[in-house]
């Protein structure tokens, strides 16, 4: 059986707790918080790009890590 696309949906912890499709960025966190050196970071995408849904994963991530 084929897993639902999450489209629309902006909370990482709801695509993963609905067993939806999720393209994995946690490279990225190690890219942002381990490798990139600078104050600031900005992401910028085209609109219905997954800013949102990363900024979530990110916050998700770091919740865990306290």
């Amino acid at each position: 059986m084929l897993k639902p696309i999450g489209v629309g949906t902006e909370v990482f912890h709801k695509l993963i707790e609905e067993n939806k499709y999720y393209v994995d960025k946690t490279a990225l966190l190690r890219t942002v918080f381990k490798e990139n050196g600078s104050e600031v970071l900005l992401i910028t995408r085209p609109r219905r790009f997954g800013k949102t849904l990363t900024m979530s994963t990110f916050h998700d991530f770091l919740a865990q890590s306290r």
